[in-house]
């Protein structure tokens, strides 16, 4: 009944929120930063990973925990992917090199403006998302990152990677994408 209540009401106060938008039985748990440790948060979800980590990512760095979860995950037979937005393999500190290094297949998402996703699907059940970026700065800014266990919503965000990976690029080399500066600091193309 609640469920019908909700899309009801729903449907009247925005005519345009799609279907996919609404489900129930969702188990959400919130991480707030600078407060609290998220990239902790988001690392026992790596860690909990058995059989596929779909990842989109805007920004992706090493230091935080995150990318060296995503190696290890890789290392014990999880099928890790990943799409990042054009100017992500850019940084010194970009994660994308270590993580194709260590056999993770990884695209660019070049159609998009920017590809501000920051989203991890775990094993078709649970949705890591939210504002914060894979980074280790992401630690002093105020964001939010939730993990929702549900197979509705896991399913909702696997579609739209999917569909983004269907207009992706796959990465090669960093100097692809990336342009020297005449200071060589690495900056995007974009």
């Amino acid at each position: 009944m609640f469920s019908i209540a909700l899309s009801l009401a729903l449907a009247t106060i925005s005519p345009a929120v799609p279907a996919a938008s609404v489900t129930s039985g969702a188990a959400i748990a919130v991480c707030f930063s600078p407060e609290e440790d998220c990239a902790a948060f988001a690392v026992r979800a790596i860690n909990n990973a058995q059989r596929e980590i779909l990842v989109g990512a805007y920004g992706l760095t090493t230091g935080s925990g995150i990318v060296e979860a995503l190696v290890r995950a890789k290392g014990r037979g999880v099928d890790v992917r990943l799409i990042a937005d054009k100017t992500t393999p850019c940084p010194h500190t970009s994660g994308i090199e270590p993580l194709a290094a260590a056999g993770v297949p990884v695209w660019i998402d070049a159609q998009t403006r920017i590809a501000h996703a920051k989203t991890m699907v775990i094993d078709g059940a649970v949705t890591l998302m939210g504002s914060m970026n894979w980074t280790r700065g992401a630690a002093a800014n105020s964001e939010d990152l939730n993990l929702v266990s549900s197979e509705a919503v896991a399913a909702a965000h696997a579609a739209h990677w999917h569909a983004r990976l269907a207009v992706s690029v796959r990465y090669a080399r960093r100097e692809d994408w990336c342009r020297v500066s005449s200071t060589g600091d690495r900056l995007g193309t974009c």
